[in-house]
């Protein structure tokens, strides 16, 4: 299809799942140019940062939705018995996935820039557009998550688009983006890829014929690294380092080597050592772009992390709440070793995110869990998934318990109230993880 007929011509635009947090900025932009737009979510609090937009939003999906629809967008979570898509088939309409749209989106803006990596991309992206912003950019942005001042959209009037790239189903392969920002390669989305030597290959298609920034540190990502490539690191030779790294109340700071060049010295406000990687591929490209390194400076010092991001909530009689999105092992592991080294001592609450995940993992979450305690496995989020026995949360929970002490499980909100009114006297601080409704859970439990 050609993108820019696609976006003079088709002017009736329907979103199912409208209020996803990567449809509804889509849905925003191109009200905001002007198109016709509207939309279906069954979830009335995910639809309402849209319909504040002026988006008309159906309750249900149902196919008399579509009206005079000539272009229906769908996500990969929804199902291909949905009444909307079906009549959109039926119809012959055009039907665009999500990705596809963002690429022609992003083919718009004269300098385009995608955040991949299996992990902290909203963090990498949201820091980036700070910066973008401080110097007068006005980028538009693309948000995966929260940011604090503008939710998961951003329009902006200049002529250049931050959006993260999702590896999910290959998604990211649909967007051709100028500059491409690799954090890292992980052992995710194994219900898309067969094994890591998919998940790089994708990867490898994905920054190909952009202007690539990798980690070097990585040990999936030095594979994508070619001559061409700008590259970011601590450890290993890179054309931007960090150096002198030292922990500090709010986080971590460090001084910042282009080639042998310092830079000059950062203090990050939001914590964990993985953020100085994160900072490190926002510098590489602000560097790149030819942005002053004061306002590079000036804009994450002040950055203070997105939304379920070591994000507290609340206190629970006294004793304090946090959230974070970490769902993947990996990342559970980061947050655990951040959180422990400053709020001992802590309980753990955590949601597995869909099944697959949760079985083709499961060795991996057995040992990043291993010296938590006391631990609370909630039930699963489903996702897109039915129900899997063997990477259910009560599964996972079973696994736990025959390896170490104080692993309890809760299969709905009444239970765990019930298991950390048991808790809370012995210990400061709670943490909830995961990726699905544990965060609106956390905030219920504060609330009640």
């Amino acid at each position: 299809m050609n993108n820019s007929k696609f976006l003079k011509n088709r002017q009736k635009v329907h979103f199912i799942g409208i209020g996803g947090v990567g449809m509804s900025g889509l849905s925003i932009h191109l009200k905001n140019k002007g198109f016709e737009v509207s939309g279906s979510d069954i979830s009335p609090k995910n639809a309402l940062f849209v319909q504040k937009q002026g988006i008309k939003v159906y309750k249900k999906h149902k196919k008399n939705n579509l009206k005079n629809a000539d272009i229906v967008v769908y996500t990969s979570a929804i199902n291909k018995e949905n009444p909307e898509f079906r009549e959109a088939k039926k119809r012959g309409l055009t039907l665009i996935k999500r990705s596809q749209l963002l690429g022609q989106i992003l083919d718009e803006f004269s300098l385009s820039i995608a955040i991949s990596g299996s992990h902290g991309k909203t963090t990498t992206t949201d820091m980036l557009s700070w910066v973008l912003i401080e110097v007068g950019l006005d980028p538009t942005v693309f948000l995966g998550g929260e940011d604090k001042s503008f939710g998961t959209y951003r329009f902006g009037r200049g002529n250049i688009a931050v959006a993260e790239a999702c590896e999910y189903e290959r998604n990211f392969l649909d967007l051709k983006p100028k500059m491409c920002v690799v954090l890292n390669v992980d052992n995710d989305h194994l219900d898309t890829y067969k094994n890591m030597g998919e998940v790089i290959k994708a990867f490898k298609l994905f920054i190909d014929g952009s202007v690539s920034i990798i980690n070097a540190d990585d040990k999936n990502s030095k594979d994508l690294i070619s001559q061409t490539s700008i590259t970011f690191g601590i450890k290993n030779k890179a054309n931007f380092t960090a150096k002198n790294i030292r922990k500090n109340p709010n986080g971590y700071s460090f001084s910042a080597y282009h080639g042998t060049l310092k830079l000059g010295r950062i203090n990050l406000m939001i914590d964990g050592k993985h953020n100085v990687y994160n900072a490190l591929s926002v510098i590489a490209v602000c560097q790149t772009l030819k942005i002053p390194f004061a306002v590079q400076k000036k804009a994450i010092e002040s950055f203070s992390g997105v939304k379920r991001r070591n994000e507290p909530l609340g206190e629970i009689k006294g004793k304090k709440v946090y959230a974070d999105y970490a769902h993947h092992p990996r990342e559970i592991s980061a947050m655990l070793q951040t959180f422990d080294k400053s709020r001992k001592p802590f309980i753990t609450i955590f949601q597995p995110h869909t099944y697959s995940r949760t079985e083709l993992l499961m060795k991996e979450f057995l040992e990043c869990f291993s010296c938590c305690s006391p631990l609370i496995i909630y039930k699963t989020y489903p996702a897109r998934e039915k129900y899997n026995k063997n990477g259910s949360a009560k599964t996972l929970y079973k696994n736990l318990k025959a390896k170490q002490k104080g692993v309890f499980y809760a299969g709905n909100k009444g239970e765990l109230n019930k298991r950390l009114k048991k808790l809370y006297n012995e210990y400061e601080n709670v943490l909830f993880l995961g990726a699905g409704d544990i965060y609106d859970v956390a905030k219920s439990v504060i609330k009640n």
